[in-house]
């Protein structure tokens, strides 16, 4: 079959690979539809540990069931699905507690030697499938997983409805966290990023006030705005010059949501957090309910990231990963189709 193959950083190619096969309790998938999320661009720079040259990367999917293995009952050829890529033991504390996302064993497909959806077809256990609703298009389907991410932190850091939020960083994660902010009655919601046709989207989304971060008066505005400090900030890029904005735009007793990965340390001014009692949360992936809450929110169809939202042949795969590596402009999710 073909599949798109990282092959050093920021070199990805179509390579024809061994077909998948499914063992017994898994489904053979055909796949419709993979997204491109951050951490695939991470790895597609070479900044990913985890990603080594020679992985099909990928794990935001929308498939139909080609085939179903022994052991396998509920599902059937044809039917169309999502399924959630984070694999757990399930029989650890951690997964007995409903937490699947920190359990010690955890994979993702396209992370390690796991192969991911950047493919034709995959193969995976049955207990990870969801249906997906034949009315639910491609572009939406498509946002299961990164919408789970948010889901899950703010189930985790968000006791009640914060009087206002800013985010940081206006990529896919930062305006899925902007909509759901709104559906959850957040009545300001400030949205800061250095790239303007992504502030343009976040108003067209619902922001309140949308920041260039490049502006020296950038946290000043936000901290006017929100009347001292936002009440709640989510960071959602993942670097230290992030980081610290979110802290600067961070009112007294504010609750700081740390869900980027790109730099693994950051110097912060724990002194100042600790007299303004700012208390920090961090946010892995997700459990198996904010996926399905995930879904059914999409399914509901409350909001909209289609015109945002960019396909492109798996042929074009390079090219696709470095535009959303280099200059992403107005594209919030990158979809690749076999």
């Amino acid at each position: 079959m073909r599949a798109l193959v990282y092959t050093g950083p920021e070199r990805m190619e179509i390579q024809h690979v061994p077909d998948a096969a499914p063992a017994e309790g898994e489904v053979l998938l055909g796949i419709s539809a993979a997204g491109v999320c951050g951490s695939d661009i991470h790895g597609f720079l070479g900044h990913s540990a985890r990603r080594k040259p020679g992985l099909v990367m990928g794990h935001e999917t929308v498939a139909t069931i080609l085939e179903v293995a022994n052991g396998v009952t509920g599902w059937k050829k044809g039917q169309r699905v999502s399924f959630n890529p984070l694999l757990s033991c399930g029989s650890c504390a951690a997964c007995l507690d409903g937490r699947q996302n920190l359990c010690p064993t955890w994979q993702v497909f396209g992370m390690d030697r796991l192969h991911g959806t950047y493919a034709e077809r995959v193969a995976v256990p049955a207990r990870q499938l969801h249906p997906l609703v034949e009315s639910l298009p491609e572009e939406e389907a498509i946002l299961a997983e990164p919408l789970a991410v948010v889901i899950h932190a703010f189930r985790i850091s968000l006791a009640d409805t914060p009087a206002s939020m800013a985010i940081v960083g206006g990529g896919a994660i930062g305006s899925l966290a902007l909509v759901l902010a709104k559906l959850r009655g957040v009545p300001r919601v400030a949205v800061i990023d250095v790239n303007e046709e992504r502030l343009a989207a976040a108003k067209r989304l619902g922001a309140d006030l949308a920041v260039d971060a490049r502006r020296e008066t950038a946290i000043d505005e936000v901290r006017d705005w929100s009347g001292g400090g936002a009440s709640s900030v989510v960071e959602a890029v993942g670097s230290e010059k992030t980081r610290e904005t979110s802290v600067a735009v961070a009112a007294k007793g504010a609750r700081l949501l740390f869900l980027g990965l790109a730099e693994n340390r950051s110097p912060l001014p724990f002194m100042d957090m600790v007299r303004n009692e700012q208390a920090i949360f961090t946010s892995f992936a997700y459990a198996p309910r904010d996926f399905t809450d995930s879904l059914r929110l999409l399914e509901a169809r409350r909001f909209d990231m289609k015109p945002w939202t960019e396909t492109r042949p798996l042929a074009e795969g390079e090219a696709a990963f470095a535009k959303m590596a280099k200059n992403p402009g107005a594209t919030l999710k990158m979809m690749l189709k076999p």
